[in-house]
């Protein structure tokens, strides 16, 4: 099954943590036969460094993808494109949205660090604030989770996918995407989990499309509707979440975030935000 997207954008700080977004990104854009644009702001960058940014072509190497020692022009042999881009800024978050408004993207892959509460106020936040402003599907992988990709092999492993199905916001855009990556990603057995907060009398209408070892089963719940989609994640051992986002509608919303940002901040797999 072919991917949609082919433009994939992946912010980095460099730091080990971010290991398992780059190899999303570089996977995903090896699949779609894409372009993908890597980029790291600093306050006070210098071209010196300029190789810190994550090695593309050794990780191709390692996947078994390129030879040893390979040259910049044989990745294009692969049928993709990368584009590094250094931003000097003091907020990466601006920075990022700029660039994003000049040169758009299908997909974006961030590394998210959970934080809550004080921390999150000691820290600049940069994951959620790109993914509402860029209003694109967004990839979030949470710092220390491998994720279903590996970045050893460069092998996927998604069997297990959980979708949070509300009447409002239409989850169609979600049982799609998760439809599309399981065809492309996925072996033959795939269970997709869907969570609905309600009644099974009122589950809504929904197309799902049936292959063989494909598996559909539905979780009627009741209660905090991130705390379900947390539980039940971490309950089936999911190697990914696919939901769709919605806005702020109160002060309070804005201050805790909305549903899909605080199962960001708590689910322990790959999110995928599909915007309403």
């Amino acid at each position: 099954m072919a991917l949609s997207f082919r433009r994939i954008f992946h912010p980095t700080d460099r730091s080990v943590t971010e290991q398992a977004a780059f190899a999303h990104a570089l996977k995903l854009t090896c699949l779609a036969r894409g372009e993908l644009t890597i980029m790291h702001v600093d306050p006070a960058a210098g071209r010196e460094d300029f190789e810190d940014f994550p090695r593309v072509r050794p990780l191709l190497a390692k996947w078994g993808l390129l030879p040893e020692g390979s040259a910049k022009a044989d990745v294009g042999q692969l049928g993709i494109q990368i584009s590094k881009v250094r931003a000097v800024a003091e907020h990466a978050s601006g920075a990022i949205l700029r660039h994003l408004a000049l040169l758009p993207a299908d997909l974006l892959v961030l590394s998210t660090h959970q934080r809550e509460g004080l921390a999150r106020l000691s820290h600049e936040a940069v994951a959620e604030p790109v993914a509402r402003g860029a209003h694109v599907k967004t990839l979030f992988l949470p710092a220390g989770v491998e994720g279903f990709v590996s970045s050893e092999t460069g092998a996927t492993n998604l069997q297990r996918i959980l979708i949070p199905v509300a009447r409002n916001p239409n989850p169609q855009p979600a049982i799609d995407a998760a439809v599309e990556l399981a065809g492309s990603l996925a072996g033959e057995n795939v269970l997709f989990e869907m969570v609905y907060l309600g009644s099974d009398e009122d589950f809504p209408k929904l197309n799902k499309p049936e292959q063989p070892g494909w598996k559909w089963e539905r979780l009627i719940a009741r209660g905090n509707a991130a705390d379900w989609i947390v539980a039940a994640g971490r309950d089936f051992d999911v190697d990914l979440i696919v939901m769709m986002t919605e806005g702020h509608n109160s002060v309070i919303d804005m201050l805790r975030g909305n549903t899909t940002e605080r199962v960001l901040r708590a689910a322990r797999s790959p999110l995928l935000a599909i915007p309403a």
